[in-house]
């Protein structure tokens, strides 16, 4: 900061001891300082965000890694068939018991 210079320090030519902040103190995007109006210039929110904020690249997936997401759903996809058809062994196993005690 400025005020941590001595009184008699010359400031070089491209300082100014107006700091970068708005009319509420809040500190300024991008701030630029303005010689004609003796001001700092600054970038809104919303144009700093568009200046600097790499967008996201979400990679592709390798062939390997699709194959390996498609193996994954048939195990799941055969691991609930698989829990049906014990359910469906053991109504018939039942059923073969009853039947074999001479039941309906």
């Amino acid at each position: 900061p400025v005020s941590d210079y001595p009184d008699n320090y010359d400031l070089p030519e491209n300082a100014t001891t107006v700091k970068p902040v708005d009319s509420n103190g809040v500190d300024l995007y991008d701030p630029t300082w303005n010689e004609s109006t003796n001001s700092w210039d600054s970038l809104t929110g919303e144009e700093w965000k568009k200046k600097y904020t790499i967008p996201e690249v979400k990679p592709e997936p390798t062939q390997d890694q699709q194959m390996l997401a498609t193996l994954t759903k048939q195990v799941m996809q055969l691991q609930v068939a698989n829990v049906q058809q014990q359910k469906v062994n053991a109504s018939l196993t039942k059923q073969l018991m009853d039947l074999a005690k001479g039941g309906n």
